[in-house]
């Protein structure tokens, strides 16, 4: 590992398990406007922007379907349960607590938009501690392109070499390890990419085996 001088979080399926509620939401909403759409279908969803996932299903809906009424509806389920407090990744609070204390710059880096991301923080005081909040909307192209890690890299004012970013996903991973910086996979709801797991510098099961990396980075 390189100094590591900065930690970014993506959010849904690394610090959230959230992937479920989100599969409810859509499914829930579908069989309320009696269209046919499954949890399986739902993984072709997983870490794609919800703008786009809303154009994906008009299409899959029809022309003609209420496409804005659906939005509204899927939109107020997702919100309630946010408001409610999403459940975290196994390890996570401790992890973040022990990070903390190293007194190192943390930030998010998601393809929420900005209020969607922050409404997911209910009940927690994790906002307080991010030095950077990169949502979707900051940039024109999402993950996987690797704008969003570059974005926050230039906001730190560090190279993306010495940052070190905690993905679940295969968009996100692609997105973090071709900003370059040093990524950790933790994979989630679907299993990553073979091939980008390769590029990753460690694949864990949960936070609760990336204590180690606390070690490290404080004798750096």
């Amino acid at each position: 590992m390189k100094p590591i001088k900065a930690v970014l979080f993506d959010k849904d399926g690394t610090i959230f398990d959230s992937e479920k509620m989100y599969c409810d939401s859509w499914v829930e909403s579908a069989k309320a406007f009696n269209q046919h759409f499954t949890a399986k279908m739902y993984d072709d969803f997983v870490g794609v922007r919800a703008v786009e996932c809303y154009a994906r299903a008009h299409k899959m809906f029809g022309e003609d379907f209420p496409m804005e009424e659906f939005i509204a509806h899927n939109r107020a389920y997702i919100d309630h349960q946010k408001s409610l407090g999403l459940p975290q990744k196994p390890g996570f609070s401790d992890f973040f607590s022990q990070l903390k204390q190293l007194n190192m710059p943390i930030g998010l880096v998601t393809s929420s938009v900005h209020d969607a991301a922050v409404l997911s923080f209910t009940k927690t005081d994790y906002m307080d501690e991010f030095k950077v909040f990169i949502t979707g909307d900051l940039v024109t192209q999402a993950k996987p392109a690797p704008d969003c890690y570059l974005m926050a890299c230039e906001q730190l004012k560090l190279n993306p070499e010495n940052v070190l970013v905690f993905e679940d996903s295969s968009a996100g991973v692609a997105a973090a390890t071709s900003a370059g910086c040093q990524t950790v996979a933790i994979p989630d709801y679907l299993p990553v990419d073979k091939q980008l797991l390769g590029k990753c510098i460690h694949v864990l099961e949960s936070f609760e085996q990336a204590h180690f990396l606390i070690d490290r980075i404080s004798t750096q």
